[in-house]
């Protein structure tokens, strides 16, 4: 079953164009962690594939719509953590869609018997693709014409893109940040100058163990409270995620808050409130599965619909390998 599962997410995402998207928005952004930082390439498992969709408004026509694809494996030889990342986003009638394939690349050291580090690269190429005939230009209104006087432009335009993060860890608790488009590639399709900010990200959490009446040896009847943080910055735009989930045996649930309620909008009628984000999930064997719906609370209220999102992580262990050769543990949310 398992099996069927993997082979379905992998055609939905063949099925459009496979690999697209820049700085997408996440809910669930601890179950898409290649995308979060690259740092944390190569954790928790042998090797990991994980998938993530997203449909965002979906009461407003054309829905703003997310997809991403990863892989990653820990090399135990080199310490080091390689890894592939696939996104795409399209909205609108014109189907603008931005797309990335980045590779990642993680080393840890572990520098004391409790903590130990994780510094990530990423190098990404990207290209971003929009149907300008199906654009309708103030000039045609005018002339009641069925064509724009405007020159033509090109459908797509490419660049390469880089990132960097770090990670500091320890068995309950981890701390990090990444800093993408360093090199702030040129996306204008109009061969002007339309540079992409850099976006920082600032993450962090912990895990509180509770319910340990079941004793070391009954590891599955334990539940944990996982506690997490991420802040992001770009340019003129701040915003935060703050929530907790619970989880017991292959159940978890969590409540997530999106916005920043006391930080001042860098222009009046810009909010601070976007959502409050509801999560639920299990896991059956290897595979982890999470739902999360966005209950929107900014101005929009609940007309634009909400959002849905749906992530599935799968873990490839290698019953071979030694337990004490995996040293990248990275104790972070896995839904």
């Amino acid at each position: 079953m398992i099996k069927y599962i993997l082979i379905l997410a992998l055609i939905v995402l063949l099925q459009i164009n496979f690999a697209k998207g820049q700085d997408l928005q996440l809910t669930q952004f601890y179950a898409a962690q290649l995308y979060l930082n690259p740092a944390f390439t190569g954790a928790n498992a042998d090797s990991r594939l994980s998938t993530s969709y997203r449909t965002q408004w979906v009461g407003l026509p054309r829905a703003y719509n997310s997809y991403l694809l990863a892989y990653d494996r820990y090399i135990d030889e080199y310490r080091s953590g390689v890894g592939l990342l696939f996104t795409t986003d399209k909205a609108g009638t014109a189907g603008l869609s931005n797309n990335t394939i980045g590779a990642n690349y993680a080393y840890d050291y572990k520098f004391s018997r409790k903590w130990a580090a994780s510094i990530g690269l990423r190098a990404s190429y990207g290209y971003r693709t929009l149907d300008f005939g199906k654009l309708f230009f103030g000039d045609q209104i005018y002339r009641g014409a069925s064509s724009s006087v405007q020159p033509p432009t090109p459908n797509k335009i490419s660049y390469f893109d880089f990132s960097s993060g770090a990670l500091l860890f320890s068995q309950d608790d981890w701390v990090g940040i990444t800093l993408n488009h360093l090199n702030t590639p040129n996306e204008s399709f109009l061969n002007s100058s339309s540079a992409i900010p850099i976006k920082g990200s600032i993450h962090a959490g912990k895990n509180f163990p509770i319910d340990n009446k079941g004793g070391e040896g009954r590891k599955l009847e334990k539940g944990f409270i996982t506690v997490a943080f991420q802040y992001r910055f770009q340019k003129e735009f701040d915003q935060a995620d703050i929530g907790l989930y619970y989880k017991k045996n292959n159940f978890f649930v969590g409540a997530w808050y999106r916005g920043i309620p006391l930080f001042k909008a860098y222009k009046i009628g810009y909010s601070n409130h976007d959502a409050v984000d509801l999560l639920a999930g299990f896991a059956y064997k290897d595979l982890l599965i999470g739902y999360s719906f966005d209950i929107t609370v900014s101005k929009y209220t609940m007309a634009s619909g909400g959002a849905h999102e749906i992530s599935l992580n799968y873990q490839f262990y290698n019953p071979k390998k030694a337990k004490h050769h995996r040293t990248k543990i990275i104790p972070c949310p896995k839904f």
